[in-house]
């Protein structure tokens, strides 16, 4: 099951990880009351915080579980990866470590600049 399902308001994990690791540490526990497919207690897994989730629908309990058990398999968060959040399209700089978040907004604006 990949990131998305079919829960009408389901959240990027990217935008979750960033309120997560704002508002909690490691070890910490999180508590979504509207668990809805579990986006936040599988951010949180992954982040290495222990989770809460409460939901009244089955088939997003059932969605919940299966991403849960996936995140063991799948660690990472798309967008963020070696303690920063990523631009989109800028997997190339991500693998080669080569360069920093700051070094791919010039970049990026330099793409920008030449096309006009």
């Amino acid at each position: 099951m990949p990131e998305n399902t079919d829960h009408p308001t389901q959240k990027p994990e990217k935008l979750i990880a960033k309120l997560v690791l704002a508002s909690s540490r490691h070890g910490d526990v999180v508590l979504d009351p509207f668990l809805g497919s579990g986006t936040t207690s599988v951010v949180a897994k992954k982040l290495g915080r222990q989770f809460i989730g409460i939901e009244k629908e089955e088939t997003y309990c059932l969605f919940a579980e299966k991403r849960l058990e996936m995140a063991d398999h799948e660690p990472s968060i798309q967008g963020y990866s070696g303690g920063n959040f990523w631009e989109r399209n800028t997997l190339a700089f991500q693998e080669t470590k080569k360069t920093v978040p700051s070094d791919i907004a010039f970049v990026q604006s330099k793409l920008f600049d030449s096309q006009s």
